[in-house]
């Protein structure tokens, strides 16, 4: 990469509704020690960046086509984790809190079970609305980045998914902190981790984008306007 580039913020001139759609996907970004301000969260799209992209994207979700991209983003973007986190939710509320918790004990030979409606049970409140949404969402964003990076998805074509996901985002949460809290939730819920460890390491990354005076969730007002098309 350019040296100047390197160290030159938004070096693409990006505006700033397309700088706070990337901002969806910061956790993501800040545990990968990438970028925040360019579309390839790597910053260039090098030869070697594509093809290591293009493996980790087969080994980890196996995904390598053009259409598995797509299939990957509109599970995403229709169903996700939160769909069966809101089910369990739904199902909760109409509990009381003595047979919610009857119920996680009912489940002691189902951990990975146990795990998830304890999860639910400790959230439920807080993601009362918008459920951990944007734990899909904000891979959803990870990916269209991803797929415009390896060259299935046009930079135009990322941009409008990007696009849509902010405007579903901002009218989701309140707050880059309640929808931190969100992906929070999800991750546990997609490890099945109730851990006092897991929580509090995620949370590092939530205060690290909170807390830095250079982080996009300090940089990009959550009620920026978004109405305009990038």
């Amino acid at each position: 990469m350019n040296n100047n580039r390197a160290h030159t913020y938004n070096p693409d001139n990006l505006s700033d509704a397309q700088l706070w759609g990337l901002g969806v996907s910061s956790i993501l970004t800040e545990m990968n020690g990438q970028r925040h301000d360019t579309l390839y969260q790597a910053g260039v799209r090098t030869e070697k960046v594509v093809s290591n992209l293009k493996h980790i994207m087969q080994r980890d979700w196996g995904i390598e086509s053009r259409e598995e991209y797509l299939d990957m983003l509109e599970w995403l973007a229709n169903e996700g984790h939160n769909h069966s986190y809101m089910q369990i939710q739904d199902h909760f509320n109409t509990l009381s809190e003595k047979s919610i918790d009857a119920l996680i004990k009912a489940y002691s030979h189902n951990t990975d079970q146990q795990s998830n409606f304890k999860i639910v049970r400790n959230y439920r409140h807080t993601l009362r609305v918008g459920g951990i949404g944007a734990w899909d969402d904000g891979r959803y964003v990870s990916i269209c980045r991803w797929g415009a990076t390896t060259g299935v998805l046009t930079e135009e074509e990322s941009w409008e998914k990007i696009h849509q996901v902010a405007l579903r985002v901002q009218s989701s949460y309140d707050s880059w902190y309640s929808f931190g809290l969100s992906y929070i939730a999800g991750r546990q819920y997609w490890r099945k981790d109730t851990s006092e460890f897991f929580a509090k390491d995620a949370m590092k990354m939530i205060r690290g984008l909170t807390g830095k005076s250079n982080s996009p969730w300090n940089l990009l007002d959550w009620n920026l306007d978004l109405s305009k098309t990038p």
